[in-house]
């Protein structure tokens, strides 16, 4: 049985912003550079637990997927950031090792699990010179092309984050975009599920996995 929605004026309003979000398109890399408030987009997230959105930034397609995690920005920070402790948070991954820093930029290697059997491979240069936002670029590895960013906006007076993870990836062979997408998709809500594991109270970490997650 379906679960059924109370339709009220805060729904309602919410549902309007989920629209906004999916129809929106973005000229530039970051979330915070659209006239939105992080405040109003954080309103729509819980009605669904996830948000994608598919933009073309440049000539790159990105998956752009939001949350809202009840841990603050600092703390979200502190678990994304935690190489050495990597393998234990995210659950796709199998090794995680710094092999360098330089001006505020690591490169960091990850083995990560993928569909099937198959593995990957690469090494990232991690951008973390910026509060509360991190980018990356793809050195070398699994991929022709993989860069994409965490922006963390502080939501009910910084006690919660509205989390956006943004993803490019070109395999370097043909694959349909539709198959790509799709994978971006449940990989960012492996990671957001994964993230609140590791940052929420534990019940609250809990009730935000049984969220519907709206592809």
């Amino acid at each position: 049985m379906r679960p059924t929605l109370v339709w009220t004026r805060s729904t309602a309003i919410g549902a309007a912003v989920v629209a906004l979000l999916l129809s929106s398109s973005l000229t530039a890399p970051s979330f915070a550079e659209a006239q939105m408030n992080p405040k109003s987009v954080a309103m729509a997230v819980p009605l669904t637990g996830v948000i994608h959105q598919q933009q073309a930034i440049g000539k790159k397609d990105f998956i752009i997927s939001k949350t809202v995690v009840h841990a603050s920005p600092q703390k979200v920070f502190e678990v994304v950031t935690d190489y050495a402790n990597a393998v234990r948070y995210f659950s796709n991954l199998t090794s995680c090792e710094v092999l360098s820093e330089k001006n505020g930029v690591k490169h960091v290697h990850f083995n990560a699990k993928a569909t099937g059997l198959l593995k990957l491979d690469y090494v990232l240069a991690i951008d973390q010179s910026k509060p509360n936002r991190i980018e990356w670029t793809r050195v070398k590895g699994s991929f022709k092309a993989n860069e994409g960013y965490w922006d963390l906006a502080p939501v009910d007076g910084g006690r919660s984050t509205l989390v956006t993870y943004a993803k490019h990836v070109d395999p370097g062979f043909f694959t349909p975009k539709m198959f790509v997408h799709t994978t971006l998709k449940d990989t960012a809500e492996n990671i957001f599920r994964d993230l609140k594991r590791n940052v929420e109270p534990p019940q609250v970490a809990v009730d935000s996995s049984l969220k519907k997650v709206v592809k």
